[in-house]
């Protein structure tokens, strides 16, 4: 039979998905089942598109201002496409291979040169090639050398030390200037006819939002015995997840200690927030798959390890753990029974442990995989390639997601055999 030509309208395939974006990753249902499919010996980093784009989404509705990705807690192409996706379009860039790999991905989006100590000449890089107009100062040196290429378009922050000691991590002791110093500083960049603001970074994994509301007021008052009007305000991150035995207020409770501080300060009307979140964009939205390679009694050898994604295991003081989920495509399923185990990764430097034990199943089996949720921050960003290991290979999980997340019909992955979130 032949087809009418006028009536005829052929199929088109669907677009390729562009390299360096999830889509363009291998996808699985669940990390059980990516596992069964490649039998992966080496470390594989599991992306959830759904759960970057819900935590992106969550500050771009409900901070008051503008939001700053901070690039450094996970820079892979796949990650920071999800988050432009879902709406950033300010990014936390605190060297020059960062910025030119935001500026290569995303043309309009602004990036901001957040380190408060820079590397020579990376500034007039960063203004002159990037064309980057935001930057961050503590000390009369950082400040000279912007002054010598800044435009009147030049935002510079001026970093105020700020520390609330709840906090897991004290960002102070290296960065942030005296109320003094920062007085000064304003004064300088307001007289020089650049646009002055104030930042601070009250600690990675604050758990309380009233530690936003105290820097706030100081800042504002700092502000004002300077005489200097403030054109932003950056409250950095620090904003937390929830890692085992943290239990942080809810992020909508932060967003409004700062919307009513800013309000109660008073800061200029024309004043802008802005925030550097990271692991609290990042954390939740990736998960990491291991192998256990032997097993000496209790001392457990994985494929992966401090010189690799657990960096930060190791230097967190047990504060940030990745809950792990045993898989076991085969057998009976694992013991509900645990026991303490110590954990090394694969290298031969006998310092590869973690400094606190992981509590796994007593019937734990070389040949088993881990699965470490929430380890999407500080995990790929810190790998080395010592003794030749280095853990390079993604794929994108399209299920074990949250019941609000899963496609319609998707059943409860306590239902199915595999093993829940990420």
């Amino acid at each position: 039979m032949k087809r009418d030509p006028a009536r005829f309208v052929p199929r088109t395939a669907p677009p390729p998905p562009i390299a360096g974006t999830a889509a363009a990753l291998e996808g699985f249902a669940t990390a059980a089942g990516m596992v069964r499919a490649l039998r992966p010996v080496e470390p594989v980093y599991c992306l959830y598109p759904p759960l970057l784009r819900r935590a992106a989404r969550r500050f771009v509705e409900g901070f008051p201002g503008r939001v700053l990705y901070a690039v450094k807690a996970n820079p892979q192409p796949e990650v920071l496409h999800e988050l432009y996706a879902a709406g950033i379009r300010d990014f936390d860039t605190a060297s020059l291979p960062e910025i030119a790999l935001v500026s290569g991905l995303f043309p309009d989006a602004v990036c901001h040169f957040m380190a408060p100590a820079k590397l020579t000449g990376t500034a007039e890089t960063a203004f002159r090639r990037h064309g980057v107009r935001s930057f961050v100062v503590d000390h009369d040196s950082e400040l000279d050398r912007l002054l010598a290429i800044a435009d009147p378009d030049t935002l510079i922050h001026v970093r105020m030390k700020a520390f609330d000691p709840r906090s897991v991590y004290e960002l102070s002791s290296k960065f942030g200037a005296t109320e003094d110093v920062c007085r000064r500083l304003l004064r300088r960049v307001a007289d020089a006819g650049l646009r002055p603001g104030l930042a601070f970074n009250v600690g990675s994994l604050c758990r309380h939002p009233d530690a936003y509301g105290d820097a706030i007021a100081r800042a504002a008052a700092l502000a004002r015995e300077a005489g200097v009007e403030i054109a932003t305000l950056d409250v950095g991150g620090g904003f937390p997840t929830p890692y085992p035995g943290l239990a942080p207020e809810p992020l909508e409770d932060f967003f409004t200690a700062i919307r009513r501080a800013a309000a109660a300060a008073p800061l200029p009307a024309d004043c802008t927030l802005i925030c550097e979140p990271g692991r609290a964009l990042v954390a939740e939205g990736q998960s990491l798959v291991v192998q256990v390679i032997l097993i000496k009694d209790d001392l457990v050898f994985l494929n992966d390890g401090i010189y690799g994604s657990l960096k930060e295991l190791q230097i967190s003081n047990q504060s940030v753990v990745y809950p792990p989920v045993v898989i076991r495509p085969e057998g009976p399923s694992p013991a509900m029974t645990t026991r303490p185990c110590e954990i090394s990764g694969p290298t031969c430097d006998s310092l590869d442990l973690l400094p606190f034990r992981i509590e796994l199943p007593v019937d734990l089996r070389e040949g088993d995989w881990i699965k470490f949720g929430l380890a999407g921050a500080y995990s790929n960003a810190m790998t080395t390639a010592f003794n030749g290991f280095r853990p390079d290979r993604w794929v994108r999980i399209d299920g074990d997601l949250p019941p609000g997340l899963r496609p319609a019909g998707e059943c409860d992955s306590r239902h199915s055999g595999e093993s829940e979130g990420p």
